[in-house]
């Protein structure tokens, strides 16, 4: 058994979220968001782009590291427990910051470990505030008219859709003296796929490639999830019975834990992992994020140029090294 110092809580997969890839969000000389030069997305009237937040929280299960390539049936016995907190652990992770996760030493037995997991709850927290080069339209919860050059993650929960209208977006905007930004959380309730939602993405399994994920009701079994086509509804009805998260990914070259081994250095990556929901869509009120849908032309009844709705990750990135 070789016992190992952790130096930083700091693995790298990539999880199917609910939203296809979207583009870096193009940035000014000053390095606000530059909403003119956003491309739309195919439905012609969202300009969501990827940003970097400034934090991520999760409530931490287990890190695995795993000899052979584990199954959803399996990985509680071919992997042994870097990380183990029964209860959960809830982790806040900071842009380029650092985050213990254990106050002492863990123990690892010696080997070759070609794949690693990780098992958090299907929630997932960010924070941030973010500077645009046009008035945003965001909720008003925080006071004045709910637009602005500047926009912050609220404390609501963030959702893919808000059929209760502009008051329930996770993001508000206003001035820069107004943000007030707050932890806001997006659940994982299905992955979405052109063919719809689905509960597991074990693309690793199936190809040799990519990154295995699933969303588990209890550590060892698939959730079930149910969904309709009804339109512009939150998810399209989508419920779920997940409690937790679970993905592995191929260590490329394999982990060696050896005598020589001094320690382990794990980290998530932030740097454009979250997206940005900007919309002009006419779902939130005829004329109120833009002139018209599919336009970022300034609103004559609100002054803005686009809706800021929401923000939530769409990719999980984490970093796993022996040194």
């Amino acid at each position: 058994m070789k016992v190992l110092k952790i130096l930083q809580f700091c693995i790298v997969f990539i999880f199917v979220a609910n939203m296809a890839s979207s583009q870096v969000c193009p940035r000014t000389e000053t390095g606000t968001v530059d909403v003119s030069n956003l491309t739309a997305d195919p439905n012609g009237f969202d300009f969501n782009c990827d940003y970097t937040p400034d934090g991520m929280q999760v409530k931490l299960y287990k890190i695995l590291l795993c000899e052979s390539l584990p199954t959803l049936a399996n990985y509680t016995s071919v992997c042994s427990p870097l990380v183990n907190f029964p209860s959960g652990k809830s982790v806040s992770i900071t842009a380029d910051g650092t985050t213990p996760i254990l106050d002492g030493p863990v123990t690892l037995t010696e080997g070759s470990y070609s794949h690693a997991g990780i098992l958090i709850e299907n929630i997932i927290g960010s924070i941030f505030t973010q500077n645009f080069s046009l008035p945003l339209h965001g909720s008003n919860q925080d006071g004045g008219t709910g637009v602005g050059t500047t926009c912050w993650s609220n404390g609501n929960d963030a959702k893919i859709f808000y059929p209760g209208g502009f008051t329930e977006f996770s993001a508000s905007c206003g001035l820069a003296t107004e943000a007030n930004p707050k932890w806001s959380n997006y659940t994982y309730k299905g992955f979405w796929t052109p063919g719809g939602f689905v509960n597991s993405a074990p693309l690793l399994t199936l190809n040799g490639s990519g990154k295995d994920v699933y969303l588990l009701a209890d550590q060892t079994s698939l959730a079930p999830i149910t969904y309709d086509n009804s339109g512009n509804t939150e998810e399209h009805n989508l419920t779920t019975q997940a409690s937790y998260l679970l993905g592995v990914t191929k260590l490329e070259p394999p982990a060696t834990i050896d005598p020589n081994t001094s320690s382990i250095d794990l980290g998530f990556k932030l740097k454009d992992t979250f997206f940005q929901k900007i919309s002009t869509s006419n779902a939130y009120g005829a004329g109120r994020c833009s002139n018209a849908q599919g336009s970022r032309v300034v609103s004559g009844t609100t002054g803005a140029h686009a809706c800021l709705a929401t923000s939530y990750a769409t990719t999980f990135d984490f970093r796993f090294e022996v040194k």
